[in-house]
């Protein structure tokens, strides 16, 4: 992990965090090279994902999920975003920061049935 935890997002946290369940599952099996890639393009994401604090598309994000989080919608998002995660470089996929926060963004439009 790179930065410092305590001001991280905690999306940065999470991704993070599925960057080294994936490194696990390496360690126990090292031909494993879709969680090797996996592991690599969360954290990847994770350290875009920092930069992009404070950006229009993270405001609207962060928007988004304290609107859900008023409607008692946020628990069901963060299950979706946690599969999303979860299943990076085997069905999903972002290819950046910026495509990641959009996957999340529609994700909960699609939770709530705006999207």
């Amino acid at each position: 992990m790179t930065g410092d935890q305590d001001d991280d997002p905690p999306e940065v946290t999470e991704l993070e965090r599925a960057a080294e369940w994936r490194l696990r599952k390496v360690d126990a099996d090292p031909s494993d090279q879709r969680s090797a890639a996996a592991a690599q393009q969360l954290q990847k994401l994770a350290d875009e994902l920092r930069l992009l604090r404070g950006s229009d598309l993270y405001r609207e994000y962060m928007a988004i999920c304290n609107w859900l989080g008023e409607s008692d919608g946020l628990s069901e998002f963060e299950m979706v975003a946690h599969d999303f995660r979860a299943k990076m470089g085997f069905g999903t996929w972002a290819e950046s920061g910026d495509a990641y926060l959009r996957a999340l963004i529609d994700m909960a439009r699609e939770t709530f049935g705006t999207g």
